[in-house]
């Protein structure tokens, strides 16, 4: 029998994207769309890209008919997910892709590569952050392995789409097209979550991130120095963490955005220059650092294949 799923923010851009993959998903139907803005009308109103793949029109917010399906996916504005779980708690599985549970207790931190088997069975799962997941499989492996000598050094860009649909002055793209600024400079609401999540794999850094407002739409590149006890090597340490990974790549040279615009894969390289390791990392932020990830989270905890869906490559030139 196929998972029934309904997703709540479906005219959103994490919303829809998760439209995309339960729609490709062969264990998966979708079988609500919730908009409060557009009821009524057909899923390919909100998301032209996606016209012909599902007679689903949007739907208002029904906690008794959500409860009645196999999943839930919550891809509402941060703030608005916690008040919409508490009228959900007979929902069978929950899945938020807002930050509103990421540190609730009964949640279970969506992170694939290092909480695997924390999501086998998992029925409250909240997905990690977009910048979070880039800062986090950057330095995991360092920490993990207890190699870390000194303060973690990152500077990351991000695309329009990390934002929301909602446009405003600051974030919408006329703004940032050819242009490149600084925000909330040692400040972003995500360093609490990096390293809550890294003190879970040994000792907490200390962690300074300066976040990068790209001209792009979509995609994450960040770049991590990391200083390490003497003698260490990067590259084995980083392999070691990652070589078997499905959806973690590792890469010569530099990553680049175009190579994993709209997947799940993030894809890293490793430089060293004597204890410093520098760790290039490049992901889709409406995938790897949302709903993909969020769905190959789903997978894990449904005992599904955990690529799923979400095993496809960018299409490039």
């Amino acid at each position: 029998m196929s998972i029934r799923v309904g997703v709540v923010g479906a005219a959103g851009y994490v919303g829809s994207e998760m439209c995309r993959w339960i729609l490709a998903h062969p264990d998966m139907t979708l079988s609500m769309a919730v908009s409060r803005s557009r009821v009524g009308k057909p899923l390919s109103s909100a998301v032209p890209a996606l016209l012909g793949a599902t007679d689903v029109c949007f739907s208002g917010f029904d906690a008794a008919a959500l409860c009645a399906l196999d999943v839930v996916v919550l891809a509402t504005p941060h703030g608005a997910a916690a008040g919409l779980a508490a009228q959900l708690g007979d929902a069978p599985v929950l899945l938020d892709c807002s930050r509103d549970h990421r540190h609730a207790e009964g949640w279970v931190f969506g992170q694939p590569e290092w909480h695997a088997d924390k999501l086998v069975g998992a029925t409250r799962i909240a997905a990690p952050g977009c910048f979070a997941t880039a800062l986090m499989l950057s330095a995991a492996p360092f920490v993990d392995a207890g190699v870390v000598a000194g303060d973690i050094q990152v500077v990351a860009a991000t695309g329009s789409t990390g934002s929301g649909a909602s446009a405003s002055a600051a974030t919408h793209h006329p703004e940032r097209f050819v242009n490149l600024k600084a925000y909330k400079v040692l400040n972003h609401q995500h360093v609490p979550e990096v390293l809550a999540f890294l003190a879970g794999l040994g000792t907490q850094p200390t962690l300074n991130f300066v976040p990068w407002s790209a001209p792009v739409d979509r995609g994450i590149f960040a770049t991590s120095f990391i200083p390490m006890t003497p003698g260490c090597d990067a590259d084995a340490i980083v392999r070691t963490a990652y070589g078997n990974r499905r959806f973690i790549r590792l890469r010569d040279g530099t990553p680049e955005l175009r190579h994993v615009r709209g997947t799940a894969f993030c894809d890293i390289s490793v430089h060293q220059d004597g204890d410093t390791a520098v760790v290039l990392a490049a992901m889709d932020n409406l995938g790897r650092g949302a709903a993909a990830q969020a769905m190959q989270a789903l997978n894990l905890a449904l005992g599904l294949r955990e690529d799923a869906a979400i095993g496809v490559f960018a299409a490039t030139p």
